[in-house]
């Protein structure tokens, strides 16, 4: 699978919730992104008003969608794509790449943990 396999209207749902958990903040967090990452690195889904990223092998069924019976879902303003988890895991390393901005080098250190977790291809 590739970009090009994506329509235009799921690449920009996943460029959008990207976008919204990087530059969403809150009172003592400056972009949840990072969290984001985290989460997905035990394995959890993340999400926050707007946006989410969902995997089905979260324990907590409560934070795994319905429509999500295998990988990984961007979702943004209550639409989604689901992808298999190595693709979404590589996808979002080749976005931190193009638009890491604060914390780069611990945002992408975090991606490449991410696709080796996942088995994303390079």
């Amino acid at each position: 699978m590739s970009n090009s396999t994506l329509t235009a209207s799921q690449q920009s749902i996943i460029h959008n919730c990207l976008l919204d958990l990087r530059d969403s903040f809150a009172w003592e967090i400056k972009s949840f992104l990072p969290l984001a990452l985290d989460s997905l690195l035990n394995s959890e889904g993340f999400g926050i008003e707007m946006s989410g990223i969902y995997v089905s092998i979260d324990e907590d069924q409560l934070n795994i969608p319905d429509y999500l019976q295998d990988g990984m879902a961007f979702e943004f303003v209550n639409e989604h794509v689901i992808l298999p988890l190595n693709y979404g895991a590589k996808l979002i390393n080749d976005w931190c790449e193009k638009n890491a901005i604060d914390d780069r080098e611990e945002i992408l250190l975090k991606c490449q943990r991410l696709k080796e977790q996942y088995g994303a291809q390079q």
